[in-house]
């Protein structure tokens, strides 16, 4: 499914708070405690941008949490995540000698947990869904004064991530589109304001599950739009939006449009990822690749932004039928 952007009145206040230099700075500031990670060819003019080999985090989050964390130079933070961005907090703090504390759902996936509590000093829990689970974390955090970093609703960790924009400009200067995974937004955000800056030109498409699909819906209806709760192989990116998201307007204002793969879509990109590169990616890293694989405008160089790799051997031999030595 294809949703077309509409061009909305934006509110200025985000997208002018966001800008390359923001960007531009937050790469040197994070540089000690990522990688630049490698770009790979997938097929003819077809590149993937791997983010799944960042260190101990293995996702993009990592950028995010490093520059939201320098810049607060706080002795505590606290968060709420369903896994990735939890692990970049706790792996970051640890690095800086921030205290952190994360607030899982109830009852969250095994391998999400157990690698939770590696990293984070403290894991809290909250409800069964997601959003909520969120508003208990941020009252948590209010209550006890300690600084909240969100997952995509802030300025920093948008900046942080739009330092994969840059990288990519440099390692695939004649690109034409870019696919990027949405959840809440902080990703594509940051990415759109770095490319689309740098060159104006180059097509931004926003990539989420067709089972849940909550930027696209609210885009569509020109109001953060709450939708059904749904279950995808791309977990990560079937959530609905904070109603004060200011990711929001950025993509209203700089994505092109959407493009919604199914549940085979994803599996098959999982599978056929690993089948030419090696890599176990999680759904939400490999359904970037399904978008480009159904996208009928795709011409020219394309990159997907492969987002993460936190997927048990076991999850991803169900998902794909591949057992993974």
């Amino acid at each position: 499914m294809v949703f077309p952007l509409r061009m909305l009145p934006w509110r200025k206040h985000s997208f002018d708070m966001v800008t390359l230099n923001d960007i531009q700075s937050a790469r040197g500031r994070i540089h000690p405690y990522i990688e630049e990670t490698p770009v790979v060819t997938i097929g003819d003019e077809v590149f993937l941008k791997l983010e799944n080999r960042q260190p101990i985090v293995h996702g993009f989050k990592i950028r995010g949490a490093a520059n939201a964390m320098i810049r607060l130079r706080a002795s505590s933070v606290m968060t709420s995540a369903l896994g990735t961005h939890g692990f970049a907090v706790g792996y970051v703090g640890k690095q800086l000698g921030i205290h952190t504390i994360c607030m899982m759902i109830k009852n969250p996936p095994k391998i999400a947990e157990e690698k939770m509590k590696q990293l984070v000093d403290e894991v809290l829990y909250g409800t069964d869904e997601f959003a909520s689970t969120e508003q208990m974390a941020l009252a948590y955090a209010r209550e006890h004064g300690i600084p909240f970093v969100h997952p995509y609703n802030n300025l920093d960790v948008i900046a942080g991530q739009g330092t994969i924009g840059l990288e990519i400009l440099e390692q695939v200067p004649e690109i034409k589109t870019v696919y990027v995974p949405i959840g809440g937004g902080g990703l594509i955000s940051g990415m759109a304001v770095a490319l689309k800056t740098l060159r104006p030109d180059l097509r931004v498409v926003g990539v989420q599950p067709a089972v849940m699909h909550a930027m696209a819906t609210s885009v569509e209806k020109g109001c953060v739009t709450k939708v059904p709760q749904a279950v995808s192989q791309a977990e990560k990116l079937a959530v609905n939006l904070n109603p004060e998201t200011m990711t929001f307007d950025l993509v209203c204002r700089l994505v092109d449009e959407f493009l919604t793969p199914n549940e085979v879509q994803i599996r098959d990109a999982m599978q056929y990822i690993y089948e030419r590169t090696g890599e176990v990616v999680e759904g939400a890293g490999a359904i970037s690749y399904a978008a480009a694989c159904l996208d009928a405008k795709r011409q020219g160089r394309l990159l997907c932004v492969v987002s993460g790799g936190n997927i048990s051997k076991e999850d991803f031999q169900q998902a794909t039928g591949i057992k993974v030595a």
